[in-house]
């Protein structure tokens, strides 16, 4: 029996299957790429939204311990947080203060600063 000439054309050659091995191929690499990145964005929303937990945490305390005066502060954080505090006085009215307040947290080349305004009792 003899096959016919369309019989023996039915499937992919060599070169058809290489190019669509290669094709394959960087469509796996361009979707690797795109997973690592988002896992790396990932991290570093997680050390903003920590950082920021940090900061707002640093800030309500504030003036709780020790009363609030013009100046500067700062200390570490532990984990590769880093913060300071710079305080200065807006107006004072009596024996009440009003002070303006700036809290920088700060995590390898990144920041994150909160600003707020803060009323005290008596003098600086």
């Amino acid at each position: 029996m003899r096959r016919s000439k369309a019989a023996r054309q039915s499937g992919f050659t060599l070169l058809e299957v290489m190019v669509a091995m290669v094709i394959a191929g960087l469509a796996t690499v361009v979707l690797l790429r795109a997973g690592f990145a988002g896992a790396a964005q990932d991290g570093a929303a997680a050390q903003f939204e920590e950082a920021t937990a940090r900061a707002q945490s640093r800030l309500a305390s504030l003036g709780t311990l020790t009363p609030l005066a013009p100046g500067q502060l700062s200390g570490d954080d532990g984990g590769g947080y880093h913060w300071q505090v710079d305080i200065s006085l807006i107006k004072q009215t009596g024996s009440l203060s009003l002070y303006a307040v700036t809290l920088t947290e700060s995590f390898g080349r990144r920041s994150v600063t909160l600003q707020t305004d803060r009323l005290a009792s008596g003098r600086p």
